[in-house]
């Protein structure tokens, strides 16, 4: 009786080895039979890209190089004959396309592609159960900027996925149809849809009440909100009369510092002659962030009164301010009316923030 314990231990070991052994074999085997997979996917793709380049890409090359548009009456058939795989690779090519054809191009692209059919597949792809494929619908709808794809584009703001949502957003701003802006406009300033700076570029883009939808924003109680009309606004200030004043409105008067920062380098990307009032006091605000944003907006403004207090803030405690005040002063010394008393508070400082960026200045010329 002895024997059968010594048994036990013995073949008990065994036999969790062999368990053991033949699980790890069944992950490698798993493991090896995914691979494989992928590979076999891999090269499917590669021949599916192959295929589709090989019978689009002729088509597309003879009319960028003859302006030929009786070159893309292959495109319908073309497309007719893709499967679901071969799509998203048109779609692919398609947009890359867009981005290559000249302006005059594009409209007798666009005309071509809305007749081929492709255009009423990409909407169709917009609902797909996928969700790359629904905002690969939704970039290459953008990249042909057919208006008839609006409602579609506008339907997936609310879809549950957030690339896709943005990817939509993206494609709104590409089209450029004024039909999309109250809804991206809501969007906006309840912050949802897409990142704040996504649908404010869109907004941007498309323009018409991008100025109204920003002058909302910037009397948000969120303080998102307000950053991003900000950048907004500066984005619309060539075309928008009065930019330039309610940013020096926000500079001056909201209680949030990272608000009023956002404003300084809004301020900082519209320029022009007068600096606003608000932006020469920010340069000497108790944040640091807004001061090194302020000096560096003033060299933006060819106003010899930003001279005057740049040249102070190059001795200021925080080194950074110090050095943007310096950049922003050689900034102004081109300008017609600043520059000459830039140019003389330069050679008489001592600061050496003015003789650090000089030399920098100097080895990157």
């Amino acid at each position: 009786m002895s024997g059968a314990p010594v048994l036990l231990v013995i073949v008990a070991p065994l036999g969790l080895t062999f368990w053991i052994l033949g699980i790890a074999a069944a992950v490698i085997l798993l493991v090896i039979a995914i691979g494989v997979a992928r590979h076999v996917e891999t090269v499917r793709a590669d021949r599916r890209r192959e295929r589709v380049r090989g019978q689009l890409e002729p088509v597309f090359a003879r009319f960028l190089d003859t302006d030929d548009a009786a070159h893309l009456a292959e495109l319908r058939p073309a497309f007719m004959r893709m499967d679901a795989a071969e799509r998203p690779v048109a779609a692919v090519l398609v947009s890359e396309l867009m981005e290559e054809a000249s302006p005059a191009q594009k409209g007798v692209l666009k005309d071509e592609l809305e007749q081929s059919g492709i255009v009423e597949l990409g909407e169709r792809g917009t609902r797909r159960l996928s969700p790359w494929r629904r905002a690969l619908a939704c970039e290459m709808l953008g990249k042909i900027g057919a208006l008839r794809s609006v409602p579609a584009l506008l339907a997936r703001l609310e879809d549950r996925r957030p690339e896709v949502r943005a990817a939509a957003v993206l494609a709104l701003g590409d089209v450029g149809s004024a039909e999309a802006s109250p809804t991206l406009g809501k969007a906006f300033l309840a912050r949802r849809s897409a990142p704040t700076n996504v649908v404010a570029d869109a907004l941007r883009r498309i323009g018409g009440d991008a100025r109204t939808v920003f002058a909302q924003g910037i009397v948000s109680t969120d303080p998102i909100v307000r950053i991003s009309s900000c950048f907004g606004l500066a984005g619309i200030a060539e075309i928008h009369d009065g930019c330039l004043r309610l940013l020096a409105g926000v500079l001056a008067s909201d209680s949030d510092a990272r608000v009023r920062t956002a404003a300084a380098s809004a301020l900082g990307r519209v320029g022009g002659n007068d600096a606003p009032a608000a932006l020469l006091d920010a340069a000497s605000d108790a944040h640091v962030q807004l001061r090194r944003a302020a000096v560096k907006a003033l060299g933006s403004f060819d106003d010899p009164a930003a001279g005057e207090t740049l040249d102070k803030r190059t001795e200021d405690e925080d080194r950074e301010t110090a050095i943007r005040a310096a950049e922003a002063l050689l900034a102004l010394v081109p300008r017609p009316r600043a520059g000459a008393d830039a140019r003389n508070t330069l050679d008489s400082s001592s600061a050496w923030a003015v003789e650090y960026v000089r030399i920098v200045a100097e080895v990157s010329a």
